[in-house]
């Protein structure tokens, strides 16, 4: 199995296509850290697309890309990490998609990396 991760994608990147597009490398440019733990969060992530509960969809060979507006993520990243709330990279993470513009969509972004 390839290494996966789980990262925050800027969706004006101009070299990403949501709709069609070339699958080699489709994934928004990333502008957070990889998520801690994010193996399993890679899955939740596809299960989530697969069932209609995120609104995505696969946009590369190796990524599946979310659109969601940050306080989405954090319903999501919330309930993920519940066991986590206390772990300094969980709280990282937090802080850096509370201060991400909040009327604006951002590529949650599923992606093998090798």
């Amino acid at each position: 199995m390839a290494d996966v991760e789980v990262f925050i994608g800027d969706l004006t990147d101009r070299t990403f296509h949501y709709e069609g597009g070339d699958w080699n490398h489709n994934y928004p440019k990333r502008i957070s850290p990889f998520f801690p733990k994010g193996y399993e969060l890679f899955f939740a992530l596809l299960d989530g697309i697969y069932y209609k509960k995120f609104e995505g969809r696969q946009t590369d060979w190796g990524s599946h890309t979310c659109l969601m507006y940050p306080d989405e993520m954090l319903s999501v990243l919330e309930d993920y990490y519940k066991k986590e709330q206390d772990n300094n990279e969980v709280q990282q993470l937090f802080q850096f998609i509370k201060k991400l513009d909040h009327g604006r969509q951002y590529g949650l972004v599923a992606c093998e990396m090798s």
